[in-house]
């Protein structure tokens, strides 16, 4: 069981680290240019930005190929992570415009959506480019494992980021 865990973790942590660090970046240029969707709602808000969408993407790919380097298959492991870490930040990006539709504020809440956006999306990237990503696409058991494991993990970490002053709310 700890190994099925760890197994899945070491699949999609970087994803994860994708979505935790886009944040870090602190950009100010937004993804949408302050476009207006027809609604008159931001199309995604300024909460997303291009440099905290690139650096996401870059801390993502740089994780995978250290776990490539730990396990000896650099390339493979950097190629899984570019694919994971992109398709999680463009799945971060459309939890933000569904939000959006729903009238939520940036930082507002939206359970199910907030844990699962990136990494349905991470998966989704995987399984449509499976052809050129040299790892194995996981197993049904496993994809479920991992929308257990985010929706505990991803409550957890932004509790331990909000109390260390990373975040402004604990969601």
């Amino acid at each position: 069981m700890l190994e099925t865990i760890a197994a899945i973790f070491w699949y999609i942590v970087p994803a994860y680290v994708a979505n935790a660090s886009a944040m870090l970046a602190k950009g100010n240029t937004p993804i949408d240019q302050n476009i207006k969707f027809i609604d008159g709602k931001p199309l995604l808000g300024k909460g997303k930005t291009i440099k905290g969408f690139v650096f996401a993407v870059f801390v993502g790919v740089l994780v995978g190929a250290i776990l490539g380097f730990v396990e000896g298959s650099v390339i493979p492991r950097a190629t899984l992570a570019l694919v994971l870490s992109f398709f999680a930040m463009v799945g971060d990006s459309v939890g933000s415009f569904v939000k959006r539709r729903f009238d939520l504020k940036q930082g507002q809440a939206a359970p199910f959506l907030d844990q699962w956006d990136f990494v349905l999306f991470a998966f989704l990237g995987h399984w449509l480019l499976q052809a050129w990503v040299p790892i194995a696409f996981p197993s049904l058991t496993e994809l479920l494992g991992i929308l257990v494991m985010t929706a505990f993990f991803h409550v957890g970490t932004n509790v331990v980021a909000y109390k260390a002053g990373i975040k402004k709310v604990p969601w």
